[in-house]
């Protein structure tokens, strides 16, 4: 009996020695060595670049007006019928008038031009005339000089070449006169063809009617919009960026991404830069086209300016820490930590550019670092 309590007195005390030895191990073990995550620095492209909201608008945009005042005599399309350009035919205003006006003008025109040929057959009377009457003159210049006529009867051909001269002059103002009436007469003319084909409108770009505004019957004066038309396979990305990225932006070089719906849509390059900036807004517009199946005109979209694109290493921004009001990191080697202080680049997506302190392919703490210091033994996670 006395043996048998005796051996477990042993066993327990063992036992307990065991324990405590195991417990003591684990503690050492756990003060001495932290579990964490790394990644390797490896370079990473890098943008500097601004996210706004932007629209999906048609570039080609026509707002058909009337260019005439008068009453609809037809509309000929629907919102949603699909025009060509110079061919389908839009609407039609009263013409009855204007077709009495060009018929009176083509009857002016003719007038005038029939005037003009007699004014210029009296013009050429009155030339043939004069210089019937300058050969008589000059004869009679030279028998005054030899004084085989008299004073009197050099004096009347005298005045009958002044006069033939005059009627000349008359009969040319004439003809001028008439080569203008014919010109306003002709003039008048065109405005009155011009204002009867302008009763009839014809769709000046290719494209979809997106919007009815009259009806026949209706009254329009002149610039009132009826239709609009919009080519829904121009497309253009339209964003405002603030004042302060305006030199960033180059037409032509820029480049954009586009999203739609939250889902990716590609990129496109900037087209367009407002020359100004808007004094109240401080903000300059930008356009850019786009091809894209997702867009629509008339929808938002996320548009992400890039700015700047850069080759640095990247480290996940979690892995940063501060430290003496820098940053700073803990890279892994050999089991052990070191503090390394960094200069920071570019940041985003998570990630941030490392251009000094870190070289490539060293061991980044991700996780845990918080609780490290300089040189603890680390265990990294797999």
């Amino acid at each position: 009996m006395k043996k048998n309590i005796l051996l477990a007195l042993l066993v327990t005390t063992w036992g307990g020695c065991s324990n405590k030895n195991e417990d003591s191990k684990t503690s050492r073990k756990t003060e001495t060595s932290i579990v964490v995550r790394t990644v390797t620095a490896l370079p990473r492209t890098f943008e500097r670049r601004l996210t706004v909201q932007g629209n999906i608008e048609a570039k080609q945009i026509a707002n058909v007006a009337s260019r005439l005042a008068g009453n609809i005599d037809a509309i000929y399309v629907d919102e949603g019928d699909r025009v060509e350009a110079n061919t389908s035919v839009l609407f039609q205003l009263d013409s009855l008038s204007l077709q009495n006006e060009l018929t009176s003008a083509e009857q002016q025109r003719a007038v005038t031009q029939a005037s003009l040929e007699v004014a210029k057959a009296s013009q050429g009377k009155a030339e043939a005339e004069a210089t019937k009457v300058a050969r008589d003159f000059e004869r009679f210049q030279r028998l005054h000089k030899d004084g085989r006529v008299t004073d009197n009867e050099f004096e009347l051909h005298q005045l009958q070449h002044e006069q033939a001269k005059v009627g000349l002059a008359v009969s040319k103002a004439q003809v001028g006169l008439a080569e203008s009436q014919v010109r306003q007469a002709t003039a008048t003319l065109e405005i009155s063809r011009k204002n009867l084909n302008d009763t009839k409108s014809v769709a000046p770009l290719s494209g979809i009617v997106t919007l009815r505004r009259k009806e026949p019957g209706e009254q329009v004066p002149i610039g009132e919009v009826i239709l609009r038309i919009e080519n829904p396979s121009s497309l253009e990305a339209v964003a405002f960026l603030p004042a302060a990225y305006y030199r960033d932006v180059v037409p032509g070089a820029t480049e954009a991404q586009l999203k739609i719906a939250g889902k990716e849509a590609g990129t496109f390059r900037v087209t367009y830069r407002s020359p100004v900036i808007d004094t109240t807004l401080r903000t300059f517009e930008i356009k850019g086209k786009v091809d894209a199946p997702e867009a629509i005109a008339g929808t938002m979209a996320e548009i992400t300016v890039v700015f700047e694109k850069r080759r640095s290493l990247a480290v996940p921004s979690t892995a940063l820490l501060i430290r003496n009001d820098s940053p700073a990191l803990f890279v892994a080697k050999e089991g052990k930590v070191t503090l390394k202080k960094v200069k920071t680049g570019l940041s985003h997506d998570g990630w941030t550019a490392i251009v000094a302190g870190l070289e490539e392919n060293e061991t980044v703490v991700t996780e845990g670092q918080s609780q490290l210091r300089e040189g603890l033994a680390v265990t990294i996670l797999k």
